[in-house]
């Protein structure tokens, strides 16, 4: 209240001392205004997305591999078809992870199965089947074959939500994926992608039988 008081009694003496009203002067203030930008990840997975997309392989076993009805060209399904065990397939062009991101330091994209093989039409006993050892994932390469060196795709401990569809909650687990399952990484801001082919290993003790599972994959920024 006292610096307002000495305020108000300059402005009165200041008024009788002066001959004439003076004229009104022009005040100032401003508004510091701040925002933090926060980094962000933004991630799609399209699968089938190239042309020539489909399953080659099964070398010795009779039959021609081909796509199944489930896979259309950026969508859809990666279906490998009618496949024959103890033989080995890949998958070109299976799947294509992009990124968006603000966040300098990059970014990490984890892919997990969200359960082991769902064996249907007929449902065999027991009724799933391990995907350690059995679908295999290699990044993109016209020269990629059933037989290039690839990695195992590995089930999640997490928790499925809704069988995979919708992803896979970490929270019961740390948080997070795995290092392990870590199929690529990225160390700077951008707008990316990556391709991926997929194997198919089938040992001749997996039953007669039609399987299905979800590959979830998770992007978390650095």
């Amino acid at each position: 209240m006292a610096s307002v008081m000495r305020a108000l009694t300059a402005l009165l003496v200041a008024a009788m001392l002066a001959p004439a009203p003076a004229l009104a002067g022009t005040a100032y203030g401003s508004a510091n205004v701040n925002y933090k930008i926060l980094p962000s990840v933004h991630a799609q997975v399209v699968p089938n997305y190239a042309t020539g997309f489909g399953p080659q392989g099964g070398f010795g076993s009779g039959s021609t591999p081909a796509a199944g009805a489930g896979a259309v060209l950026n969508g859809g399904t990666v279906d490998f078809g009618n496949v024959v065990v103890g033989y080995q397939y890949i998958y070109k062009y299976a799947a294509q992870v992009s990124v968006q991101t603000n966040d300098s330091a990059g970014f990490v994209v984890y892919a997990e199965g969200a359960t082991d093989w769902n064996g249907s039409n007929p449902v065999p006993t027991p009724a799933t089947f391990a995907i350690l050892h059995t679908l295999y994932w290699l990044t993109s390469s016209a020269s990629n074959t059933a037989f290039t060196p690839a990695k195992s795709f590995t089930r999640t401990a997490g928790s499925p939500l809704a069988g995979g569809a919708l992803g896979i909650d970490y929270s019961g687990v740390g948080g997070k994926p795995p290092a392990g399952s870590v199929v690529w990484s990225y160390p700077a801001s951008g707008n990316v992608t990556q391709g991926f082919d997929y194997q198919l290993r089938l040992p001749g003790s997996i039953p007669t039988s039609q399987f299905n599972l979800y590959i979830v994959y998770t992007v978390i920024g650095n």
